[in-house]
């Protein structure tokens, strides 16, 4: 990475970067679950709670993110906070998270707590959900906010990061449908490991990974773009200085 990248861009990419390996985490865990019946249940609930907790971090880091671009660069601390959005997306983001982990713990005594392992992971996605919109709704008013110097930064279908926040809808929309199928299977049958509730979850893995990696092409431009303007930047400077110093060394000779 540049090493003058801002300290935004930053946590944006680690926090990216867990999106990526905790949904590979989670596919692969979920495919084997379908293919393998007699998988170990033990070390399935150890590999859930684990991509639980990165998930935790990497709610965590998409926070401190907000924090340094919408708190810390602001040009004067008079300056009113903006993407209030995101702040409450941060909000929900942390408590799904939260919710979704207590789930994972919970697995080890699944017999006597799926209801309530279902009512977490039902309050967790939801949750997401509501992060999701409203990080869609905060990149729109930023949007419309900021002067369009890229065409492909549009609001139309070339713009990467309509597709990511389309996908992040998307996914957590079709984890909501597999708790609700798992909530019925269960009242119903009382099934608790449906291969058509894991098929419906690896699908919306494959959704989610695919997410994740827009994500990350949304940081690679954004870090390209942030480059470009600080190498514009630092030339502007230079001719500036430079023009000074001819103004001041004609200055001089005239006297």
């Amino acid at each position: 990475m540049h090493s003058s990248i801002v300290p935004s861009l930053l946590w944006s990419y680690w926090a990216n970067i867990i999106y990526i390996i905790g949904m590979i985490g989670y596919l692969t865990i979920d495919t084997i679950n379908y293919t393998y019946i007699s998988f170990n249940n033990t070390l399935s609930y150890i590999i859930y709670i684990f991509l639980s907790i990165l998930f935790v971090i990497d709610a965590v880091l998409y926070t401190i993110d907000w924090y340094i671009y919408a708190v810390k660069l602001r040009k004067s601390k008079n300056e009113s906070i903006q993407y209030r959005s995101e702040f409450f997306a941060c909000i929900f983001q942390n408590l799904g998270s939260y919710f979704y982990l207590i789930g994972a713990l919970l697995l080890f005594d699944k017999n006597r707590l799926f209801k309530t392992i279902l009512l977490f992971n039902f309050i967790g996605i939801i949750s997401f959900l509501i992060e999701s919109c409203l990080t869609s709704i905060g990149w729109t008013i930023t949007f419309r906010r900021k002067p369009l110097t890229n065409p492909k930064n549009g609001c139309h279908i070339q713009n990467v990061y309509i597709w990511a926040h389309m996908l992040n809808i998307i996914g957590n929309l079709i984890y909501l449908c597999a708790i609700i199928l798992a909530y019925n299977f269960y009242q119903t049958s009382k099934i608790m490991n449906s291969n058509s509730v894991v098929l419906i979850q690896i699908f919306g893995d494959l959704i989610y990974l695919i997410d994740a990696y827009l994500y990350l092409e949304c940081w690679q431009r954004d870090k390209i773009e942030f480059d470009v303007n600080t190498e514009q930047q630092s030339l502007n400077n230079f001719y500036l200085e430079k023009l000074h110093y001819d103004t001041d060394t004609k200055s001089n000779e005239n006297k």
